[in-house]
């Protein structure tokens, strides 16, 4: 199975301990290092206290990187093992 794009898992994971009320500070630590522009730019948000604004960023830039909607996006997945 190949790799998913650069970034994504560790988007998802940021997004997920957002959601689940994680402080703002260790949510940016997180992001330090992540190989994606939006990961940087988010941990800066979150240092700033734009919480929304860092959540925001993350959800639409996880969209880029699934793809399309309609089914065709998540290229790079497969679920033939399930």
């Amino acid at each position: 199975m190949p790799a998913p794009p650069t970034g994504y898992l560790e988007i998802e994971r940021a997004l997920r301990l957002l959601e689940q009320g994680e402080s703002d500070g260790w949510v940016a630590g997180r992001l330090h290092g992540v190989d994606h522009p939006a990961a940087t730019e988010a941990a800066t948000l979150l240092r700033q206290g734009q919480r929304r604004r860092a959540h925001a960023l993350l959800e639409a830039t996880l969209g880029m990187l699934a793809g399309a909607p309609n089914g065709n996006g998540l290229g790079w997945f497969s679920n033939a093992g399930l």
